[in-house]
């Protein structure tokens, strides 16, 4: 019983003798990480503009499927799906929609954001229609999204 108390009281020391040891620390003072306003531009400045609901009326939507179906002379199909607008102050419209490209050989691309403009220019002041980005192909996905974000097309 005797060596059981050495033993343990011997054993208690040691580890107290343990903790005496210094902890290692890492200095973080000279980095600095980048602040996340900075990172994901929460300070940028509102440049979106303020636009309108505005309703297509079906010439309008077909004016913008044969823009867009157009702009693909290489054998590849559209198949449109919903598709947006919004008026903006100056008149114009800002269109966003989804599409799925068929191509010659069978495969889809599944439904893809794009974007255009509109103008009321077209004889017998008819909707004209130019589009801009299709997201994927010459534009970033997350550009398209974003503007038509901002525009209120989504």
């Amino acid at each position: 019983m005797r060596t059981r108390l050495l033993l343990l009281a011997g054993v208690v020391c040691g580890l107290g003798a343990c903790t005496s040891m210094r902890i290692p620390t890492i200095d973080l003072s000279g980095t600095s990480l980048p602040r996340l306003d900075e990172m994901f531009r929460y300070r940028e400045t509102d440049t979106s503009q303020p636009t309108t609901p505005y309703a297509l009326r079906p010439d309008e939507l077909a004016t913008i499927k044969t823009a867009f179906s157009g702009a693909f002379r290489d054998g590849r199909t559209v198949q449109f799906g919903p598709v947006t607008a919004r008026r903006t102050s100056s008149g114009n419209l800002i269109v966003c929609g989804l599409v799925s490209i068929r191509k010659p050989d069978g495969r889809q691309s599944g439904m893809t954001l794009f974007d255009g403009t509109g103008s009321f220019d077209a004889p017998g002041g008819g909707l004209s229609f130019v589009p801009r980005r299709l997201a994927g192909g010459n534009a970033d996905s997350v550009d398209v999204y974003g503007d038509c974000r901002e525009a209120g097309a989504l």
